[in-house]
């Protein structure tokens, strides 16, 4: 019976069909529907867009790590197994192993060892990350005499344009890196107390890693180069816009400081976003956010701690969880509505383990959110999801409802994909890749499918969703999701 009302609740997601607003323009209304929208697609979003998994961007097969606990060592690639990816692959009916090709691809495919810091499963921590954020492969990132050495080819004829940590304003206006990397062997910046942003550097380093690897091929082409006017340049005839999340998530890990949009400000760039690509002949469908809070990277205080340090994989003793739960509450405020974030759970986990602490040292921002934080945060959340409604139905763009169909999950306790084993939202249950922010192949090939649903019933295309059949494939070979995980 759970079962039938998690599917249920997912079908519902996934079949309500966006409407146009009575405002839309001439040219909106003159673009050209069906099948026709699918000669050229391109991706504009963040790092959910490029395919990022485990905190880290990759493309390249056969890289292995000797912290890998994956058979033979192995370090997963990501982008070919992105929402942006399938849906390109099921919509012109592009092999698999064409997105794997540097010579056939439309991804910006990622040399190894990869940008960021990949995290993989280790046989004695649990997890580790590959390499640090900071060594010269993520260096050569950032200046346009090296960042070619961080992709696969330069030839490729990119149309996936994800810049992980981009935000909607960004999307718009940045122009190249907004800092330079990080020094020295811990990876962080020189506190400069003459110029504030220096604190809230380490928030831009993602977008900052990842703009020249992604756009930097077309800086002789387009300016300014901005990853919208890099869009609007290879004249889409369908746009997929998924952005807003980096305005949320650096909101969330800067305690409250760095400088975001507004909701208002949501609206407008979305809007001015949506409106260029459309004046460039684009069909555009926009996705708004799940509730992030429900996602692995925040493990829940109070009593829901306690039995997340108790259960498996943790296995931690009742009394030091209990110890640990209420020493977490009464020192850092956080109670049964606020939150450790991956960085703080684990770290509690490391002293505990280390030191037999259970008296944590823990730091913010960063490490946790207050119950009182976490209204703030959900607050946000919420209103910027209310921005990107009001945004896409403006413009007569549909509205892919990704926070209603995880919401759907949150409430059923997940969603069986391969029955008794996968998928919930839990970290290690199957839905999020390690980083517990970015989606696992499972998680993005669902995601892949309200993507599709929603462009085949508004612009009558008829892009074939992934059955289930193929869901289970996915989900059985995924190293994200049980068993693999």
């Amino acid at each position: 019976m759970r079962s039938r009302q998690i599917l249920i609740s997912i079908a519902a997601a996934l079949i309500v069909a966006g409407c146009t607003s009575s405002s839309t323009s001439q040219t909106v209304n003159s673009l050209p529907i069906g099948n026709a929208i699918l000669q050229r697609i391109v991706g504009v979003g963040d790092s959910l867009t490029a395919g990022e998994q485990s905190g880290g961007l990759l493309g390249a097969t056969g890289v292995v790590s000797p912290v890998s606990a994956y058979p033979g060592g192995a370090v997963p690639p990501g982008q070919e197994f992105g929402f942006w990816s399938i849906l390109y692959q099921q919509a012109t009916g592009t092999p698999q192993a064409a997105m794997f090709n540097p010579g056939t691809s439309p991804l910006p495919l990622i040399a190894g060892p990869g940008l960021g810091s990949q995290l993989v499963l280790n046989a004695t921590t649990l997890i580790r990350a590959t390499h640090p954020s900071c060594d010269a492969f993520n260096d050569a990132a950032f200046s346009r005499g090296s960042f070619g050495a961080t992709r696969m080819s330069l030839s490729q004829n990119v149309l996936d344009l994800g810049v992980p940590g981009i935000t909607a304003h960004e999307a718009l206006y940045m122009t190249g890196p907004l800092t330079g990397p990080p020094t020295g062997p811990a990876c962080t910046y020189p506190f400069n107390p003459a110029d504030p942003s220096t604190a809230l550097q380490p928030l831009v380093m993602s977008e900052s890693t990842a703009f020249l690897p992604v756009l930097g091929k077309f800086a002789t082409a387009v300016g300014p180069l901005t990853e919208v006017n890099v869009a609007a340049s290879l004249h889409p005839t369908l746009t997929t816009v998924w952005l807003g999340a980096n305005d949320l998530l650096d909101f969330t890990f800067s305690g409250g400081v760095a400088p975001v949009d507004t909701p208002a400000q949501m609206q407008a760039d979305l809007t001015q976003t949506i409106r260029t690509l459309q004046a460039a002949g684009s069909r555009v469908v926009v996705a708004n956010l799940p509730d992030i809070l429900f996602l692995p990277q925040f493990f829940r205080g109070g009593p829901t701690l306690t039995a997340t340090l108790e259960a498996a994989p943790f296995s931690v003793p009742a009394p030091a969880a209990i110890a640990i739960t209420a020493y977490i509450q009464a020192t850092y405020h956080v109670g049964p509505g606020g939150f450790l974030t991956e960085t703080g759970f684990f770290s509690t986990l490391t002293q505990l383990k280390a030191l037999g602490s259970v008296t944590p040292v823990l730091h913010a921002p960063g490490d946790y959110l207050t119950d009182a934080f976490a209204v703030q945060v959900q607050g946000l959340n919420t209103s910027y999801n209310g921005a990107i409604a009001v945004a896409a139905q403006s413009s007569g763009a549909p509205l892919v409802d990704v926070h209603g169909t995880f919401e759907a999950i949150h409430i059923a306790g997940g969603i069986p994909i391969n029955p008794g084993v996968c998928c919930t939202l839990g970290f290690g249950g199957g839905l999020l890749s390690i980083d517990g922010l970015h989606p696992s192949n499972t998680g993005y090939a669902i995601i892949a499918n309200l993507f599709i649903q929603k462009i085949d019933t508004v612009y009558r295309t008829s892009i074939p969703p992934l059955t289930s059949a193929q869901l289970l494939a996915i989900s059985t070979t995924d190293p994200y999701a049980p068993p693999g995980f």
